[in-house]
């Protein structure tokens, strides 16, 4: 009697899936120049968050020049979710290898990129793959929970990975100055091996690329609760207001995804 006129369950096909996508990109209240980057590419729904270190010109060049290379990479990609990942990680590969040439063509100390990047299977999948390097993040939000979906690659996180769990925090806490020491960064080394993570999508979930101006001044709690919740628009101008409400003392970049379902 149960069921009568429905399709089987595995016959039915799971609604497309629609993504509405903000983005904010912010000198801060400190700092004088912005050294991040945002790639958006609402085709093939890559994103990408990039944060430039070094100083000045040199930091914000090499934050550039991640979303430069991601951005012809990933439109020479075609279809295909495996094509766009290898897209993505040649991508990384070749901003690697030019802020690294840049860097010692012109003996700058330190220059360097993070990466943090959050891509769709498409429309038709609950897929995603999220792809980084150092310290800037990707969470999803469901259901009010920020989780997020990276490690930083820092020496406080390393450390606190090894650690006994009663001092893990300790160490990976962001207020102690370890955790800001990056043990992987873009065009720091000849070569560079980000790490990847398959993630799974629902509707309703939302996912926050980020900068570490975010994440320094915004609990893991606390992000949820201003982006997890209301209208799309209002959770940005929220989680801005925070930030500057905090002292931004960092230059603080983000992108807000909110995956939706069938009209």
């Amino acid at each position: 009697m149960f069921g009568l006129g429905r399709r089987p369950a595995e016959a039915q096909k799971p609604s497309a899936l629609r993504f509405k996508v903000l983005r904010a990109s912010e000198t801060g209240l400190v700092r004088k120049d912005n050294q991040d980057n945002v790639f958006i590419d609402s085709m093939f729904n890559v994103y990408c968050v990039a944060d430039g270190m070094g100083g000045g010109a040199e930091g914000a060049k090499a934050s550039e020049i991640v979303c430069d290379s991601m951005r012809r990479a990933v439109a020479e990609s075609g279809g295909g979710f495996v094509n766009r990942m290898e897209a993505v990680a040649n991508s990384l590969d070749e901003a690697n290898a030019k802020v690294y040439t840049y860097a010692r063509e012109r003996r700058y100390r330190q220059m360097g990129s993070t990466a943090a990047v959050l891509m769709f299977d498409g429309e038709e999948s609950r897929r995603a793959a999220v792809c980084y390097v150092g310290d800037s993040r990707v969470y999803r939000i469901r259901r009010g929970l920020a989780v997020a979906l990276t490690r930083d690659h820092s020496v406080g996180a390393e450390l606190g990975r090894l650690a006994e769990p009663s001092r893990a925090e300790e160490f990976s806490m962001r207020s102690n100055p370890l955790s800001h020491i990056l043990t992987r960064a873009i065009g720091t080394e000849a070569s560079v091996r980000p790490d990847w993570r398959k993630v799974d999508v629902m509707p309703g979930d939302r996912f926050v690329v980020c900068s570490d101006g975010v994440h320094d001044v915004i609990t893991d709690s606390r992000l949820g609760f201003l982006v997890g919740y209301d209208l799309l628009e209002k959770a940005k101008e929220r989680l801005c207001s925070e930030i500057v409400k905090n002292g931004a003392p960092d230059n603080y970049s983000f992108i807000l995804v909110e995956v939706g379902g069938a009209q």
